[in-house]
């Protein structure tokens, strides 16, 4: 540590870090004011607008102050964008409490469970009888996720921050490493825009299958973004509906499918670089035996066939692409069932993707790293392998990277796994669901998130749900820095 400690400029950190979320701090300034466009349609809700103005416009306001000398900065190192990152999720979740706090009459620790849930594209919520609330807090949930989905960096690469190596490092400690095009700031546009699209897709053909508008709006922005967060506690499941189920499984597959895929679609105008996309032949690989075998757990408990396939098949594809969207009572599933459904959220959907997990990709390499192991031992030595999946080619440091990352990730979920067992006396499998929904960024629960958990356990999701949005590291970068940072700042203070 005190070796580490010594490459460590405290003054630069702070100054870099500083500038960077103030201009992160004015992009969530501007979605504050967002929801307030909704008063047009619903005017007697005008009683709530100062909820969202006043945090906005004090967070632009904030932010500018704080980033007054972003343009100065010219190089960011990879330590300190994951420190501001991992701290922006922080502040981002505190920023947007307020709607909670005031309108839902929610307290501070679940108004933030609700926030970083938003943010983070989780879904799990503290809120009950979500039809009793205005339509502009149900819509600032929607929006949250949203945004949360392609990322608050992402979007403020998009709309303040000049390209750069700053933008740059700042993309990578999104968990993002993809580039559809050379230049980051196209890459975000593109991104952008396609999300876009894909979204005003989903409301208009959810809308035509007998969707409310306001309904389609919530629904499509939380599909596309992965997140789940619905305007109904029966989730989808409330609609009753074949067709709007379909859509649904449509855009959350489009969500969890890297963004690459939908550039190369678009632009040859042709679906097979869908099909030809590895994580996405993996997705199906995955679903096809586990939606049969959770079918055929629910036909054992009485369900009717064709019912018991309808639900495994959404569910199973809202929990491997990290949606969280419901259909049915999952606390009355079979624990075998629940293990499946566990098992596809740790498994999450395509890197690239606005879906959370391991990812597609690591998986797959995991698997293919195994072959490769018992080749180079079969093979004559010197033997050349070449490792590569797909259409991308791995070094040996980036499969230990996988690894390691692997591991991390299984760890901090048996821990909080164990932890959630014994302190709210749950099973074994409901417990694993709850936080691997949790650090899987998925929303879907077995019952046991509500305002009735122990402090500690609403902490404790809270900070899965944030460990998993950022893929681990860039939480543990922050973790270790704040730690070693905090004792020279009161030191110099």
């Amino acid at each position: 540590m005190l070796k580490v400690r010594k490459y460590i400029n405290i003054s630069d950190d702070l100054f870099v870090v500083k500038n960077l979320i103030g201009a992160l701090l004015q992009g969530i300034g501007v979605a504050y004011l967002v929801p307030v466009l909704l008063i047009w349609f619903y005017p007697d809700e005008i009683s709530n607008i100062h909820y969202f103005v006043i945090p906005g416009v004090g967070s632009i306001i904030l932010g500018a102050w704080l980033g007054r000398h972003a343009q100065h900065i010219e190089d960011v190192n990879l330590r300190q964008a994951m420190i501001a990152s991992a701290f922006v999720w922080l502040t981002a979740s505190a920023v947007a409490v307020i709607p909670f706090i005031k309108i839902a009459n929610m307290s501070f620790v679940d108004s933030y469970f609700e926030s970083m849930s938003a943010w983070t594209g989780t879904g799990l919520t503290m809120m009950r009888n979500l039809e009793s609330y205005p339509h502009i807090l149900l819509f600032w949930r929607a929006w949250m996720q949203w945004l949360g989905g392609i990322g608050i960096v992402l979007v403020a690469l998009t709309i303040l921050i000049r390209p750069g190596v700053a933008a740059a490092r700042l993309y990578k400690a999104e968990a993002r490493s993809e580039r559809i095009l050379p230049n980051l700031a196209n890459t975000s546009r593109i991104i952008f825009q396609i999300y876009l699209v894909i979204t005003l897709l989903g409301v208009y053909l959810l809308y035509i299958n007998g969707m409310p508008l306001f309904d389609a709006l919530i629904h499509s922005m939380t599909g596309v973004g992965t997140g789940g967060m619905s305007s109904h506690d029966l989730s989808i499941g409330f609609f009753n509906s074949l067709s709007i189920e379909t859509i649904t499984i449509f855009l959350m597959i489009l969500g969890a499918t890297n963004f690459t895929v939908h550039y190369r679609m678009l632009k040859d105008k042709l679906i097979t670089p869908f099909f030809d996309d590895i994580q996405v032949r993996y997705m199906f690989f995955f679903l096809i035996p586990v939606i049969s075998l959770i079918a055929y757990s629910l036909v054992q408990t009485g369900l009717y066939v064709g019912t018991a396939f309808r639900e495994a098949i959404f569910h199973a594809v809202s929990a491997i692409t990290c949606t969280g969207f419901g259909i049915g009572n999952l606390s009355q599933y079979p624990e075998i069932a629940k293990l499946l459904l566990g098992f596809l959220m740790v498994v999450g959907g395509g890197a690239g993707s606005t879906a959370g997990g391991i990812k597609l990709i690591r998986i797959t390499l995991m698997y293919e790293s195994l072959k490769w192991t018992i080749e180079q031992a079969i093979l004559p030595k010197g033997a050349v392998i070449k490792r590569k999946v797909g259409n991308y080619v791995f070094s040996e440091e980036e499969i230990q990277e996988v690894l390691s990352f692997t591991m991390t990730y299984l760890a901090f979920l048996l821990i909080g796994t164990i932890w959630t067992m014994f302190r709210v006396n749950a099973s074994l499998a409901d417990s694993f669901f709850e936080v691997a929904s949790a650090q899987g960024n998925v929303g879907l629960s077995v019952g046991i998130t509500s305002p009735a958990l122990p402090l500690d356990i609403k902490i404790l999701l809270i900070l899965h749900m944030w460990i998993g949005r950022l893929e681990i590291f860039s939480t543990l970068v922050f973790i270790v820095s704040a730690a070693m940072l905090l004792p020279r700042i009161i030191e110099k203070g």
